[in-house]
């Protein structure tokens, strides 16, 4: 766990995303896109992600992909 971090407290997530948060375009569909981005983070149990939607798919069945970046496309922007 970061130094300074609280169990239950998400970190402050700076930096390019690690991974695409990607959701179907229908409930068993297999077509994907991308709908986020999500960052790691060490917790006192482990690896752990802060996930951001920026948009919530309509008829969404919850299911949803993190898809490594390739750090030469990693970026600072958040769109």
């Amino acid at each position: 766990m970061a130094p300074g971090a609280k169990k239950g407290v998400l970190p402050v997530t700076s930096g390019p995303p690690k991974f695409a948060v990607r959701s179907r375009t229908l409930p068993g569909g297999e077509v994907w896109f991308t709908c986020g981005q999500a960052w790691e983070y060490d917790s006192e149990d482990g690896p752990a992600y802060a996930i951001s939607m920026t948009m919530t798919p309509v008829n969404w069945d919850g299911d949803l992909l993190l898809v490594p970046i390739p750090e030469d496309l990693r970026t600072d922007s958040q769109d």
